[in-house]
């Protein structure tokens, strides 16, 4: 699903979306620093870190659910929409709404799941870094938050602007 064309985010939106492309990056830099670090102390050192790979992974998968959201705001996800694009614009244009609204409401479903396996992890500690692992799982919900405004924004646009402006 693409953005809606001539469709800019809100101050708001566009400020959180800065904050997690930041974070993607320094976390990419974190996570390509570690495993460096880690082949330089195995294999050159004969020195393993203990803690690398476990960084890495949580890094990772920090990554892997902001870059998610980057990637909806983005319209870069993968879509079959041959059937999409033969419909006249006004069906186009509710699919597209469909579609947003699918997408919005399995986001806040996967934000109300992970509430009790946060609280569930609270106590548990990863193995190697001690950190609590309700950090990692946090990836979830904070990437179906922004999924969800996502969702919001780029619905309230396509029931605002009328067809004809759209470019459908």
């Amino acid at each position: 699903m693409m953005r809606p064309t001539g469709q800019k985010n809100s101050v708001i939106l566009t400020a959180l979306l800065a904050v997690v492309k930041a974070s993607i990056i320094g976390i990419s830099v974190v996570m390509v620093v570690v495993t460096l670090a880690q082949v330089i102390f195995r294999y050159v050192l004969a020195e393993p870190l203990p803690w690398s790979e476990e960084l890495a992974r949580y890094c990772f998968v920090w990554i892997v659910f902001l870059g998610g959201a980057v990637g909806l705001e983005r319209g870069f996800h993968l879509g079959v929409d041959l059937l999409v694009n033969a419909m006249p614009p006004g069906i186009r244009r509710g699919l597209e709404a469909l579609t947003t609204m699918f997408i919005g409401v399995f986001a806040a479903t996967v934000i109300w799941a992970s509430v009790p396996v946060i609280n569930m992890n609270m106590m548990q500690r990863s193995p190697a870094l001690g950190v609590q692992m309700s950090w990692i799982y946090l990836a979830i919900p904070v990437s179906m938050v922004l999924i969800v405004l996502i969702c919001l924004e780029r619905l309230i646009h396509i029931l605002r602007t009328p067809a004809a402006e759209e470019g459908v």
